[in-house]
């Protein structure tokens, strides 16, 4: 069965506590400690979505993240990707993986599953992050 990572839905999590902060900057202790979420993988994982532009933070005493776009705007499939790179549902679709597979010329399988990927693609550009918050 194809997985929703536990990042991911840290993210999403996240995500959904500061879009009803009301644009107030929220930091990674308040989403922490109110969405039980471990501090230490929650500040790598926003700190991956502001380098990816999802979320800025200001710095200081009165510092935390905002959004830097609406959830409207972030589809489901870019967060993914931001979280847990390469997001291939078999192993000869990885990056590169493809000549490490002992069956490439032999398999049965490679163009329907490389079709279920595209679907599954299509499907998660055509979620937002407005669907889960």
């Amino acid at each position: 069965m194809i997985r929703i990572s536990k990042k991911v839905e840290y993210a999403l999590m996240a995500l959904k506590f500061i879009s009803d902060s009301d644009h107030k900057l929220v930091t990674a202790r308040e989403i922490s400690d109110k969405g039980n979420i471990p501090y230490d993988l929650l500040s790598k994982i926003l700190q991956k979505l502001k380098n990816e532009n999802i979320l800025v933070s200001n710095q200081g005493m009165n510092g935390g993240y905002s959004l830097n776009k609406r959830t409207d705007e972030i589809p489901l499939f870019s967060l993914m990707t931001a979280i847990d790179g390469d997001t291939a549902i078999a192993e000869c679709l990885h990056d590169n993986n493809d000549k490490d597979c002992c069956m490439t010329d032999t398999c049965t399988i490679k163009l329907p599953v490389t079709r279920l990927q595209k679907e599954l693609e299509d499907l998660f550009k055509s979620k937002t992050i407005s669907d889960f918050v």
